[in-house]
């Protein structure tokens, strides 16, 4: 639909509909402002859309009238709609190809092939991923047989035991360390152990895509993802910025780490029963132990893993570390634009970047005294503080350029 110059009443009388399998998320924090995720499945969009944008969008039902829209943005916002208003809405879903009965095959199409070529072209060196199937029938079907699992029957006790689990990998450290120490010689340990953490990971990211489909998402794929420097399995859950209940976007991010865990409790009684048994044993303690820091790891709020996005769920934070970089330069340059900042937005990203700024750099300073005493020892002081120069100069680079493709591409 086009809106006309002037507004007429045949004009206000119409009800326009987005089309049916368009998908409105959440008002999610981002910087001092509210978005509303958009999902086009169709050309794989996900568009971002203001608050006054998603409360006309969510009334174009095929229901309401314009008008009706009109009364309701009147008493909501206190500012009534005017022509031009109306112009700019309809031009932008237009563009999109949002709209019921207007939607051009051929220009979806071209959105769709816009979609797939920038996603070939927001990558890094450090970074790539080569899907291998799509997963969402099957994680449809997971998630229907194991309904159960998401009671509180299953979570709390499964809960309980990933606990005693960790306690009792953090009790017996040394002694699980000595076992993975002594156990099976670099030749066999290595690679098993290796195949086994993969297992695991794998398990690990099919539980994000089960439990996105246990929340009404779609899983689109799974596949190889060089994250360097290692290779690992991914499965895209984008889906999860689209769901309102905040509880469902902490789980789907939890889900991983959470079966990660439940993975060793088999372990667990694998390295009890093989008492006698070093090499067994030794593959099962090392598996406990490494299985277990990398959960732990996964759970820091401040590397952008799992627990940091639980964080950001929780917050309804959108690009949590994004916008709390953003802000600490408002801050810094004293701009004025960081008045417009509601105070919880200000306390978020203070604390958030206080935290991380405080850790991050107080954990990189130790790591660049250990590397120094190091390699003084063999080296002497000019190549040992030489090292962490230049590591330091290529993480500035590093930054740099991430933070020019960042701005080249828009967001």
């Amino acid at each position: 639909m086009t809106a006309p110059a002037e507004m007429s009443e045949a004009a206000l009388a119409a009800r326009p509909a987005l089309r049916a399998d368009v998908v409105l998320g959440p008002g999610l924090r981002s910087g001092g402002t509210v978005v509303h995720h958009v999902k086009d499945p169709r050309t794989g969009w996900f568009y971002r859309v203001g608050p006054r944008e998603h409360f006309i969008m969510s009334r174009l039902d095929g229901s309401h009238t314009l008008a009706e829209v009109a009364d309701e943005y009147l008493a909501a916002f206190g500012r009534r709609l005017a022509a031009s208003h109306w112009t700019q809405i309809f031009t932008m879903l237009g563009g999109r190809q949002l709209l019921a009965g207007t939607a051009d095959p051929a220009a979806l199409a071209r959105l769709a092939d816009a979609h797939a070529e920038r996603s070939r072209a927001d990558r890094s060196p450090m970074r790539r991923r080569r899907a291998l199937f799509h997963p969402d029938a099957w994680c449809a079907a997971a998630a229907r047989r194991l309904r159960w699992a998401y009671s509180a029957w299953f979570v709390v006790p499964a809960l309980l035991a990933v606990v005693a689990l960790e306690v009792f990998v953090a009790a017996h450290l040394p002694a699980l360390s000595a076992d993975a120490r002594g156990g099976a010689g670099l030749w066999l340990s290595v690679p098993a152990g290796l195949a086994c953490l993969w297992a695991i990971t794998a398990l690990h990211e099919a539980a994000h895509g089960v439990t996105c489909k246990h929340f009404g998402g779609t899983v689109p794929e799974i596949g190889i993802m060089w994250r360097f420097p290692m290779f690992t399995p991914y499965c895209k859950t984008d889906d999860v910025v689209l769901f309102h209940r905040r509880h469902a976007r902490v789980a789907t991010a939890f889900a991983g780490v959470f079966v990660s865990l439940l993975a060793l409790l088999p372990v667990l009684a694998w390295w009890a029963l093989s008492a006698g048994h070093p090499v067994s044993r030794g593959l099962a303690a090392g598996l406990l132990v490494f299985g277990s820091v990398t959960a732990w790891l996964n759970l820091v709020p401040l590397l952008q893993l799992d627990g940091y996005h639980m964080l950001a769920h929780a917050l309804r934070a959108a690009e949590l570390r994004t916008e709390t970089v953003r802000y600490a330069g408002l801050v810094l340059r004293r701009d004025p634009r960081r008045l417009a900042y509601g105070r919880a937005d200000r306390w978020i990203y203070s604390v958030y970047g206080t935290v991380a700024g405080i850790v991050l750099g107080g954990g990189y300073l130790a790591l660049c005294a250990a590397w120094f005493v190091s390699l003084d020892r063999w080296a002497g002081p000019v190549v040992a503080a030489v090292v962490p120069v230049c590591v330091t100069l290529l993480i500035l680079g590093f930054l740099a350029y991430s933070r020019r493709r960042l701005s080249s591409s828009g967001r």
